[in-house]
């Protein structure tokens, strides 16, 4: 038996079809290698009625027969169907015609449970979209998140990046011992220059190998005997999780990752690129191959890693039939980079352009909250130089306008006065874009309305109301509503649009129930809606790949993707007339500057304009002013995590129930304070409350948010609780700390009794944590019952009149082992 070639059913290349050719008999194996549950499989097998095997190490398989037919042209083909749904065509010659694939909405769904709910229609999806709502944007898009995976190792190796020994140990990488030694020389070298820092520990051990690198080419050409292994454990690092759905925690972590690919630094003392034929992955060999040329072509010879960047995102728009898209950036509100940036896209824009037919241009992104893991400072100084860049920046025809961006953990109301002055950079300049994330999740929902409503409250007398578009939108008060009905009268008004990106809100934990999607009851109501990806190489998907989930998953008719299709369209007419009469401006207020000294004055000319904040009440330091109360965690105990009363949306206060109530008293009786002790939130409310004023004698910690309301650090000094300070600003992201000091760290039980999105995230967390996690959900309470049923398997349902006992046997059995 030969091997005969293999292809992949996801974009993420994790469901793998390999073909194996006997005489004229053509079999096939399907793996997935990268998703250790087995679930992806088994699920797969199932809704496509097929026999599960196992290869030599135990690990699920999936194999079986290609069978052989002459068409009409008497040409033999091999034809692989499963369920009556044509996968592959398969020619002798070694061609192979992919006709169906599994998309990564249901290859994540598969991924995370036992029990799989969605059909085959959903599952194994024909790539065909009728040619009259064939979409050609993508409007909600984030820069670093824009390139697949194998794009960036090829960009790491022809720009010879950096690439830090942290990441090499962190994905237990195989290096040579000649790569070892260069590593471990250079960390000494790095260790000294750190010998008087104030960090100490692993804190040290990881600013150290941080700084510490080896060449990114070197690491694959001169290691090409585990450049397989490697280029994989790389690749899944480069995109959201793969055993299920990711939390925002997920996602900061997959941008770090991909800094050292999207803003690296080439190495001093490059290699000769060698061996690239021997890489055994086609799609990064050709990608090396094209760079190899494009350095032939005097346009791009010179290209720096940001515009070989927009050239391959150029280029993959264009596969898929994409002309015009708008990518959110924060380096164009930051000083020190913006001109740089602007003057990057001027020079390499309209040859790529040229080459490609493609539009790219961008919205200048605010973080709405820090981005944990970075902790960039954000506050008054920050919002300052944002909008100072942007005023500087604003009328450049690449910039279309502005956006907010990252986890929606806090009342857009907040940024009143943020939202104030870019409505006023937007009275001078009328194709200003201003979007807002809002709705992503069902935390804040009254956030989509409030954003318009600030930005109507912002208008100056006789300004037009600027183009707003919300992303996301998924979460709402009902739209039947008092408040659901005037956001659809406003929405209507402003001619405002939404867009709409459903891989990322299945990968991300904010959609499990698919027919919960607002999407079609605003088209009945004549909403203008688009499609985004979202930076759909982060979520193994693409524009193509995007509708025709939207179409599958959403059951959406011709009629209301024609809809979607000519607001698009409208759109990007509108954008393309706006930018070239902007570009027409530019180069006359250009004249003989450089783009970076025409915007570094710009900038420099701004710098006296400071805009008043709105004053936040969440200004007391929870570090100092609960000093006397922040205790470590007991290690010789099982913690129990009670989630009842802290993790609800805005709108919802915990009522407490009589037999939930029992429950914790059961609990309370049947454990022993040597064995366990209890966790909670920082509300002390509902569950949490009573839990506190009942499990007498036992220690009870609490996570707070790191900066609090008075009224919040006066309620904590009251209680008899050990503290814990999150990472985290807002309560709303307090989950991501039970995460980093429970779940990935110790064995645990999570005892779910109320809530709603950050509830949801605590048991996604904790099924997707290293360390064993009992999950018990209340099975009387809906928002946690539509999460904890697509983990089918990894989650007890708790009903009124169960009784403490299996709860208490999972202890035991915890304690035990």
């Amino acid at each position: 038996m030969a091997y005969f070639g293999k292809f992949y059913l996801d974009k993420e290349k994790d469901i793998i079809v390999t073909l194996d050719m006997h005489g004229d008999d053509l079999s096939y194996v399907i793996t997935s290698p990268h998703h250790k549950t087995g679930n992806l499989i088994t699920n797969l097998a199932k809704v496509c009625k097929l026999e599960i095997s196992y290869d030599d190490y135990g690990y699920k398989i999936i194999k079986g027969d290609v069978p052989c037919f002459y068409d009409g042209d008497n040409e033999m083909v091999y034809i692989l169907r499963f369920y009556n749904t044509k996968v592959a065509n398969i020619y002798p010659d070694g061609r192979i015609e992919r006709k169906a694939y599994v998309p990564a909405i249901a290859k994540t769904l598969m991924s995370q449970t036992k029990d799989y709910k969605l059909d085959i229609e959903k599952t194994l999806v024909k790539t065909y979209i009728r040619r009259e709502v064939k979409f050609h944007s993508d409007l909600h898009t984030h820069r670093s998140a824009n390139l697949s995976p194998d794009i960036l190792i090829a960009l790491a190796i022809h720009h010879q990046l950096r690439y830090p020994y942290y990441y090499i140990k962190k994905l237990q990488l195989n290096i040579t011992p000649a790569q070892k030694a260069l590593l471990e020389n250079r960390r000494q070298i790095i260790a000294r220059s750190f010998a008087h820092s104030q960090l100490k520990g692993k804190y040290l051990d990881r600013k150290i190998d941080d700084h510490t690198y080896l060449n990114f080419a070197s690491l694959i050409l001169e290691n090409i005997e585990h450049a397989s292994e490697n280029i994989a454990k790389i690749r899944a690092s480069l995109a959201v999780m793969k055993d299920g759905q990711a939390v925002f925690t997920n996602l900061e972590k997959v941008y770090i990752y991909r800094y050292v690919f999207t803003k690296g630094t080439s190495v001093l003392d490059p290699i000769t690129l060698e061996h690239i034929d021997d890489i055994e992955d086609e799609d990064i060999v050709n990608t090396l191959k094209q760079m190899e040329l494009d350095r032939l072509n005097p346009v791009y010879r010179y290209n720096t890693l940001y515009q070989d960047q927009l050239l391959f995102v150029a280029r993959s728009y264009q596969k898929v039939g994409v002309t015009y898209a708008e990518i959110s950036d924060t380096a164009l509100v930051k000083a020190s980079e913006a001109a740089n940036t602007l003057a990057q896209i001027h020079e390499v824009m309209p040859a790529i352009t040229k080459e490609t037919g493609v539009t790219l241009r961008f919205l200048c992104a605010f973080r709405r909250i820090p981005l944990t893991i970075v902790k960039d400072q954000i506050g008054q100084n920050g919002f300052n130089e944002n909008l100072q860049v942007l005023k500087a920046v604003a009328n450049d025809p690449y910039v279309a306008g502005s956006d907010f961006v990252g986890e929606e953990m806090n009342d857009i109301r907040e940024l009143s006065s943020v939202i104030q002055a870019i409505v006023a950079i937007a009275k001078d300049i009328p194709s200003f874009v201003i979007r807002f994330h809002a709705g992503e999740n069902d935390s804040l929902p009254d956030n989509v309305l409030n954003s318009v409503l600030e930005v109507e409250k912002a208008l100056a007398p006789g300004q037009f109301f600027p183009h707003v578009r919300l992303g996301h939108g998924l979460y709402t008060p009902a739209l039947d509503s008092q408040k659901g009905k005037l956001l659809l009268e406003k929405l209507k008004d402003y001619r405002i649009a939404l867009e709409f990106q459903i891989t990322s809100n299945v990968r991300l934990n904010n959609l499990t129930e698919l027919t919960h999607h607002p999407l079609k009851d605003y088209l009945r109501n004549d909403i203008r809606c688009v499609q985004g990806t979202d930076g759909g190489a982060l979520y193994g998907t693409n524009s193509i790949d995007e509708q025709l989930s939207l179409e599958r998953m959403l059951d959406l008719s011709f009629e209301e993707m024609k809809k979607m299709h000519d607001v698009e369209a409208a759109i990007c007419h509108t954008a393309m007339q706006e930018f070239h009469e902007k570009m027409a401006d530019f180069k006359k207020a250009l004249g003989i500057k450089s783009v970076v000294t025409y915007y570094n004055e710009r900038i420099d000319e701004q710098k006296h304009h400071v805009i008043t904040l709105t004053p936040t009440s969440r200004n007391i330091e929870a570090s100092v002013s609960l000093a006397s109360k922040i205790k470590p965690l007991p290690l010789h105990k099982i913690p129990i995590v009670i989630v009842g009363g802290s993790f609800n949306n805005v709108n919802h206060q915990t009522e407490l129930r009589e037999d939930e109530c029992h429950l914790l008293d059961e609990l309370i009786d049947s454990v022993k304070k040597e064995d366990v002790f209890f966790v909670i939130g920082s509300s002390m409310s509902g569950y949490e409350k009573y839990l506190l004023d009942h499990a007498i004698g036992f220690e009870v910690y609490s996570f707070v948010p790191k900066m609090l309301t008075e009224k919040e650090a006066e309620r904590i000094k009251k209680e008899d609780v050990g503290v814990r300070i999150s990472i985290e600003s807002s309560p709303l992201g307090v989950y991501k700390s039970f995460a980093f000091e429970i779940f990935k760290r110790r064995p645990s039980l999570l005892l779910a009794l109320d809530g709603h999105s950050a509830a949801s995230n605590m048991i996604q967390d904790a099924k997707n944590s290293q360390y064993k996690c009992w999950i018990v959900v209340d099975e009387s309470v809906p928002s946690l019952v539509e999460k904890a049923s697509s983990l089918e398997g990894y989650v007890t349902f708790w009903k009124p009149g169960d009784g403490v006992q299996g709860i208490c046997e999972m202890l035991k059995r915890t304690i035990i082992d």
